[in-house]
This record gives C-alpha cells, structure tokens and sequence, in this order.
C-alpha cells in the first residue's frame, strides 16, 4: 500500500515545491507514495474542506519552511499545528524541509530532524540539484520504514507501522557444569524469539551435546534490524566475542546473523581449561561497535573425569530346553551336573542385573530370606537394568550317528578328553538388551571311564651306516670287472 504525502507550503515556494515533486516521481512510479497539495483541488471544491481532510489522512507530511511558510497564518496555524498533533499521536511522520534561509531555531517543529543534510537551505547549496537529491534519498528511507502501514480503522486514518521499532530478543549460552583439565569442551551460543525454546531445546534434540538444558543461561536485550530496499527488515549481522582467561584459547570471536523473524545459528567454541577450580566465562554481543548485550558462565574443572558407580547385584534364573541332535546328550536316568556354579548341557541362564533399589527397613520380626545358589562370578560386569543371556551347550559332532543294531548292545563309545572351556562373555549393553553367549563344552556320559594314554610307536631303526656298504661293493665290482676284461685279452 502506498503511503500519502502532503505539502505544506507557502504559494510564493511554489516553484521550489514542484521542483521536489520531481526527484519525488521516482517513489511514485514504484507505488510507494501518492502526492497531494492544494494545486490538486477541483473547480467547486471546498478548499478548506480538502486541506483540511488530506491533512488528516496524510501518512507523510512535508513543511516546506521559508519566511513566507512562517509568515502564512493558515500554514502555520491550522496545517503546521494538525501536523505535530499528529506526528504526537504517532499517525503521520512530519518532515521540515528549509527551502530558504529563516530564522526558525524557536518553532514549533524545531525538535524535529529538518532536510536537507544538517539543515542546509535548499538554495544555500552549491547545486541545487544536489540538495534535492540528498532530499529525496532520506525521504525514501522514511517511506520503506514506515512501507506498512496498518488497517484501515473506521473512526480515523490508516495508522503507520515503525519497521524499525527494537525488536525483543534472547541471548542463550551454555557450557557443562563440570569439565576437567586439558581436556577440550564446547560453549554454545544462540540468538532466539523471546517466544522460541532457544538452546534448550536445541540441547534436547541433540543426544551429543555436553551441556544440558537446565545449564544454560540466558539474557534479553533490544535489536533494530534494518531495512532493505524493499523496505522489509533484513537479518543483522552481529560478532559473538569470549574472554575466557581460565581457558585456551583465552579470547575468541565468531560472526552471526540475527534473523528478524526466527532463531539464529547455533555457535559453537571449544575451550580447553588450563587449571582446576572454579572457572568463568564472559559472553558479549556486539553490533556496529557497540555491547548490546552479554552474560557470565561459571562451570568446575576437576583433575580428572570421575570413576563409574559401583556394579548393582546380579539376579540368577534357570530354564531346561532341549537341544539335543542325534543321539542323546545325557544317558537316560543320568543325574546332570550339580557343581555350583555350573549349567548342565541344554540348560538355558538368565543373568538379570537389576537397578540398586533403595534399602526399606526391615520388619521386626523378619522371617530369615531363603538361601539361592550362588551367581557365577563374570569377568565384565554389565550396566544397571541389563539382561546377560549365557547359553552352554556341547559342542560334540552335530551329525547324527549311524543306527544301532538292538542286540547285541553296542559298544560305549570312546571316551573323549575334555579341555578346559573357555571363559564366558559378558558384552555390556544398554538397558534392556540380550546377550547371547555360547561356551564350549565337550562332556562324556556319565560312567564312562577315561581312556588310557595311546601307545607311543616303536622306534625304527638306525640306517644310515648301509649307505657306505653298498657304495663299497659297487664300486669293488666294477674294478674286478675291469681287471677280469684286459686278463682276458691279453
């Protein structure tokens, strides 16, 4: 919606007034203003009436100041004064523009910011041309400011909207309560709507972070974000800067953008502490040279990451399954094995650790607790609300054996060595996960008796003098074949 700009002026300036209009087409044919003065009053119409209806529907209202604008009773008493009123009420913006050299350091509309650049009379310039330009460039910064104006209301004008009102906004920081020495850590930063969770719930989302929500700490403060061509507001871009002696490195400095309708970039800086104690950090921000607005962190650095509570007690539960291929695994009859400690073959364990509890008091008159067989003992303990699954089976040949004539009876089988099995595992996992875990055992039925030692093969004998012998006979016969051949010829 284009914005409604008045003149007031004297008719002497008329000249100096149409000469603005120019530089002032350009907002015109961009539809950002629409342009009234009396020159615009019909043939029969009431003049005052018109002034007087523009005056009051006007979004920008121009005062055209010269010794003849001072001078005119109707310009200085009836539109300069509905003027101020309004610009009072905050419905129209009032601009003194000083078209020529006046006195006018006591007028009503003193206080107010005149044009051009340091109220410098348009004819005082050197170009003119130059003053109105630097005219119109500042009425178009007012015109995207005040671009939206708001809704129509039926008791009076359409009202302005300051783009440029400061804004709310929340800094967010956050670092862990505890850190140790020479280890590196990260402090977050973020710039978020007064409405937006911020960095807590940045901190809920992200499962990886070392800080928690109920450690960071906020501080509000005021942003004016500025305009851009279309006269909308546009990100702000600001400098995040740390002072952290404790820390290395001990300064550090990160630029960000200010969204004027959403939460900003988390940033992120990591700091190394350099001793033990209690450490802090100074947070500032910063925009156009100037602190807007900063918070302190303190957080404890320890020697050392502390040490792992201690295990919980580990409940023990039993269950019988079959597991057994081709022939049976334990005679029929046979008792299995009762050694603490120790799971017969097809027997399937439950290990469950359990939570610490906190400790009831006990009754008067307690009945004794019932005694259970003892828990194996595990290399690894597990966490707490784990469930370790430990399944032991023989390991013997899973091919199912030849079948047995019925009579005679066959044979008991060879007894077979039994190694030592190896040591259960004991993976912890989170809360609620299963472990399976295999042990290799190669058991004999029960009975049997072991079997002797094998024999050691005979040792072979020594051959090695032959050799000799019989390359001496070889050679023996040859010489006496040779000598026997030339006796013969000779």
């Amino acid at each position: 919606m284009a914005l409604e700009v008045f003149y007031s002026y004297s008719h002497k300036d008329e000249a100096l007034r149409d000469e603005l209009e120019k530089h002032l087409m350009l907002l015109s044919r961009q539809g950002l203003i629409t342009s009234w003065h009396d020159r615009r009053i019909g043939a029969g119409d009431e003049w005052r009436d018109q002034i007087d209806a523009h005056v009051h529907s006007a979004h920008i209202i121009l005062l055209l100041i010269s010794a003849d604008f001072l001078a005119s009773d109707y310009c200085y008493d009836v539109e300069m004064k509905r003027a101020l009123e309004r610009h009072t009420a905050h419905e129209a913006v009032v601009i003194p523009i000083i078209l020529r050299p006046v006195e006018w350091s006591g007028a009503p509309f003193a206080h107010l910011q005149a044009l051009p650049r340091n109220a410098k009379p348009l004819t005082a310039w050197p170009d003119r041309d130059e003053a109105f330009v630097d005219v119109a460039r500042s009425i178009r910064e007012i015109v995207l400011r005040f671009g939206s104006p708001g809704l129509q209301t039926s008791s009076g004008p359409t009202p302005l909207v300051d783009g440029q009102v400061p804004r709310q906004r929340v800094l967010d920081a956050a670092i862990p309560s505890q850190i140790v020495k020479d280890l590196a850590t990260e402090l977050l930063v973020l710039i978020h709507l007064p409405e937006s969770a911020g960095l807590c719930g940045v901190l809920l989302a992200d499962q990886d972070a070392e800080a928690t929500p109920e450690e960071v700490r906020s501080a509000p403060f005021k942003v004016t974000f500025p305009l851009g061509p279309d006269g909308k507001p546009e990100p702000l871009k600001a400098s995040v800067n740390l002072t952290s002696p404790d820390f290395h490195p001990p300064s550090q400095t990160k630029n960000l953008f200010i969204p004027p309708d959403a939460d900003s970039e988390v940033l992120e800086f990591l700091l190394t502490p350099t001793r033990t104690g209690q450490l802090k950090v100074l947070v500032e921000l910063q925009w156009e040279e100037a602190l807007r607005g900063s918070r302190r962190l303190r957080t404890e650095c320890v020697a050392e990451a502390a040490s792992a509570p201690p295990n919980p007690q580990m409940n023990l539960v039993r269950m019988p399954v079959d597991i057994s291929v081709g022939r049976p695994l334990v005679p029929p009859g046979a008792a299995p094995p009762t050694r603490p400690g120790q799971s017969s073959p097809g027997e399937f364990t439950l290990l469950f650790r359990q939570p610490p509890q906190p400790a009831a008091p006990a009754p008067a008159a307690a009945a004794p607790p019932p005694v259970d067989r003892p828990a194996p003992t595990l290399p690894q303990a597990a966490g707490p609300g784990e469930i370790t699954r430990m399944f032991e089976t023989p390991m013997e040949d899973a091919r199912p054996s030849p079948p047995r004539p019925v009579a005679p009876p066959p044979p008991p089988p060879r007894p077979v060595a039994r190694p030592a099995a190896p040591p259960m595992m004991n993976i912890p996992k989170s809360a609620g996960e299963a472990t399976m875990v295999f042990s290799g055992l190669r058991t004999a039925p029960q009975g049997a008796t072991p079997a002797p030692p094998p024999m050691a093969a005979p040792a072979s004998p020594k051959r090695g003098f032959l050799l000799p012998l019989v390359i001496t006979g070889c050679l023996l016969i040859i010489v006496l074949g040779v000598v026997a051949y030339f006796a013969i010829r000779h």
